[in-house]
Order: C-alpha cells, then sequence, then structure tokens
C-alpha cells in the first residue's frame, strides 16, 4: 500500500513537471511569435518611410525655367504678325515696314500734346504715342539746359501714299529717295528736325552749337541718331542729320555707348538668345538684360519666354523674331 501510494505520488510530480515545461514553452513560442511580428512590423515602417521620402524628393522637380540663378521665366504665344510691331523693328530699303490694322491707335497728333518749347510745321503731324512723350521731354531738357525754343517738327508719322508721292515727285527731278513701304517713317517713331527763327526762317538742323546738346542727350530719352556719316554705308543714308529715331533708352543708351546702328544692333542681338548669354548692361542706374528670340516659321504663334515677375518689354524686329528687354 505504502509503494503503490509513492507511485501515485511520483506520477504526479511527473504530470506536474510536463505542465510547467509545456507553458513555459507555450509563453516562449508567443513571445517569439511576437518578437516577429514587431521586427517585421518596424521593417516594413522603415520601407514606407524611406519609399515617402523618395517620393517627396522625385515629386519636387522644379518647372520653372532659370537662367543664370537670377530670374524666372514663363513661356507665352505671341502672334507672329506682332514681329512687324516694337521699338526695335528695323524699316530700311530691304525691310519692308507691315502697317498693322491698328495703326491709327499707335499714333497721335503732335499738336495735341506738344509743350511751348518746340514748334511743329503742320499741326497734322502725327507721331507714335510713346515716342511724342518722350520728344516733348527731350525738348523740355533742351530748354532748361539752353533756353531755346527754335526747334521745329518738319516731319514724322508719313505713310505708304504720301510717300510714294514724294518718291515719284523726286524721280521726276532726278533726286533719290526711299519709295513707299520702306521709309522709317512709316512707323511713327522716327522725327526730323528744322531750325526756326523769325529772322533765318526755316534752316537745316546740324548738331554744333548749341544743338548739340540734342546730340549729345537724346540716348537720355530714348533716342539715337538714326543714320550717322560715318555709318552711311550700312544705312545706306547719307546726310541726314536731322533725323532721330526713338527706340527706348537702355537701346538708346547701349547702341551709343558702342557706336552701333540699327542694322548693327539688331545682328548683333542675334547672338544672345534665350537660355544662353543674355546682353547685359547697366544704364542711368538701372540693370537690364536683353535676349532675342527668332520666330521659327511665319504665322501662327510663337513661343516666348518673359520673367514670371521683373518688368519686361516685347518688341518684333521686323526681320525674323522678338528681343526681349528685362529691367532687373
Amino acid at each position: 500500500m505504502n509503494f503503490d501510494n509513492k507511485q501515485a505520488q511520483n506520477k504526479f510530480k511527473r504530470l506536474r513537471y510536463d505542465r510547467i515545461i509545456m507553458v513555459a514553452v507555450f509563453f516562449a513560442a508567443i513571445i517569439f511569435i511576437i518578437c516577429l511580428i514587431h521586427g517585421a512590423v518596424s521593417k516594413d515602417k522603415k520601407n514606407i518611410n524611406e519609399t515617402s521620402s523618395q517620393t517627396s524628393t522625385n515629386s519636387t522637380a522644379d518647372t520653372t525655367v532659370h537662367t543664370g540663378g537670377r530670374i524666372e521665366f514663363q513661356k507665352i504665344y505671341v502672334s507672329y504678325e506682332e514681329i512687324h510691331k516694337g521699338e526695335l523693328i528695323l524699316v530700311n530699303n530691304e525691310h519692308e515696314y507691315i502697317f498693322p490694322d491698328d495703326e491709327s491707335s499707335q499714333l497721335i497728333c503732335l499738336d495735341e500734346i506738344k509743350n511751348d518749347f518746340y514748334k511743329i510745321k503742320d499741326i497734322n503731324i502725327s507721331m507714335n504715342k510713346l515716342a511724342a512723350k518722350a520728344l516733348n521731354s527731350m525738348m523740355s531738357g533742351f530748354f532748361q539746359e539752353k533756353s531755346n525754343k527754335d526747334i521745329m517738327i518738319t516731319g514724322a508719322y508719313i505713310s505708304k501714299n504720301q510717300q510714294n508721292l514724294m518718291y515719284n515727285q523726286a524721280l521726276e527731278n532726278s533726286i533719290k529717295i526711299t519709295k513707299g513701304g520702306y521709309s522709317e517713317h512709316h512707323t511713327g517713331l522716327a522725327v526730323d528736325m528744322s531750325i526756326y527763327s523769325e529772322k533765318e526762317n526755316l534752316k537745316p538742323f546740324s548738331p554744333v552749337g548749341k544743338y548739340e546738346w540734342i546730340k549729345e542727350n537724346c540716348t537720355k530719352y530714348g533716342f539715337v541718331r538714326r543714320y550717322p556719316p560715318e555709318k552711311s554705308d550700312i544705312t545706306g543714308i547719307k546726310d541726314h542729320f536731322e533725323h532721330f529715331r526713338y527706340v527706348g533708352i537702355p537701346h538708346a543708351y547701349y547702341m551709343t555707348e558702342n557706336n552701333l546702328t540699327l542694322e548693327e544692333y539688331i545682328e548683333l542681338l542675334k547672338n544672345y538668345t534665350f537660355g544662353n548669354k543674355s546682353l547685359s548692361f547697366s544704364c542711368y542706374s538701372k540693370n537690364y538684360e536683353v535676349y532675342y528670340i527668332k520666330a521659327k516659321s511665319s504665322g501662327g504663334n510663337v513661343d516666348v519666354y518673359v520673367p514670371s515677375t521683373n518688368s519686361y518689354t516685347i518688341s518684333g524686329n521686323n526681320v525674323d523674331g522678338f528681343i526681349i528687354t528685362v529691367e532687373k
């Protein structure tokens, strides 16, 4: 009996020990599974974070056009026909002026806006509005410096029909002048000056004496001497001292400082194309960048890149493209 009791007790102890082992294994297995799950979650989280980081980096691609890290640009569309408009259009014996449909809206009668510091030969003389305003400022400056009001404007805008009439009359007298369509006066940006005095009436303008001030200071108002005598082989025009052309202040400054005709300047600017190198210079305490965009085909629209924030102007060159002037 004692022997049986002892066997029963030993059997009971083995069963309890086995149960403890099983419970320990069970909990160990649970802990192991928990560790695996935690590791997998951590790894997935890491992968997700890495993926998110890569996605964020790729999505910051810059779609804005930069040049030189200074100015941001945007693309606009300009009608091809606009190459015949603007302050820098070149009109000469090789490049005909194309009269715009809205021509009259660009002109103003000088008699309506002129100041008291110069005279006009004809009350019907018209001029481009912007050029006329600049002419007023220049004549005011001339009077303030020289106390003189004897400049008379004898020519500005001329229609194609008027030019052809003068052309035919000149031919009859064996005089050679520009035929209709090829005169810079069609643009309204050009002006001819003479000198009027009560004693001598009207006499040709010559940039000497007190009148040299106009020659030396016209660039401050956006005008250039369009036909310098030493460049007649380029312009095709001789002895036209009285003729001044409005091109805008920065361009007048650069052309004069570098002794360039408009023909030479238009050709020079073709070396400064958008996306490559701009023509950069300072003018009267302001900084400018100028670049050229070629109009690749006639008709339709042309892609033109202009600053997103900076002030700018667009001018056609009446040849093959556009010139953009940016004030920095």
